[in-house]
């Protein structure tokens, strides 16, 4: 269930909980579908949340689009810490959402909003091995061990643009 999924099944009281990235909560909040109770960081401490992530494919076929969208993605995560209303309006025209809500969600998130992925590595195979052991069995049926940083994570096009 993706998030807009999920906020509307509260809203419909299909489900008691969400555990949703930000703005959903503050939106869940301010509509009265739901309270925040706890935030993910204070569940997870630095847990790896809403990353850029590339497929084999798009790597091998298509470098000079990934570094370009690497480099988008730092100017557009820069641009929001230094102007963070104007982002807020950005994303409200952008999601249909009330500007004040997503304007008070980014007052109020415990995320943190960074662009390099070498900061979201142990969080990124800390996730992993937990996902692996709660299918360990379906997936030691198929093969498939628990994955380590270099199945994971490429940041060679993160170093080749900021160099």
């Amino acid at each position: 269930m993706g998030p807009s999924d999920a906020a509307t099944a509260i809203g419909a009281k299909r489900v008691d909980a969400v555990f949703l990235p930000s703005p959903s909560p503050t939106i869940i909040e301010v509509e009265g579908s739901g309270v925040i109770v706890e935030w993910s960081g204070s569940i997870w401490p630095d847990h790896a949340c809403c990353c850029v992530v590339a497929s084999g494919e798009m790597i091998r076929e298509h470098p000079k689009m990934l570094e370009q969208i690497i480099k988008t993605h730092i100017r557009a995560t820069d641009y929001e810490i230094a102007h963070p209303d104007e982002a807020a309006e950005i994303y409200a025209q952008w999601q249909g959402a009330d500007v004040s809500t997503i304007k008070r969600s980014i007052n109020v998130t415990d995320m943190h909003w960074i662009t390099d992925p070498n900061l979201e590595v142990e969080s990124g195979i800390e996730y992993a091995a937990v996902i692996y052991d709660l299918n360990r069995v379906r997936y030691a049926a198929r093969g498939v061990e628990v994955f380590e940083k270099d199945d994971l994570f490429d940041t060679s096009f993160y170093e080749a643009v900021t160099g």
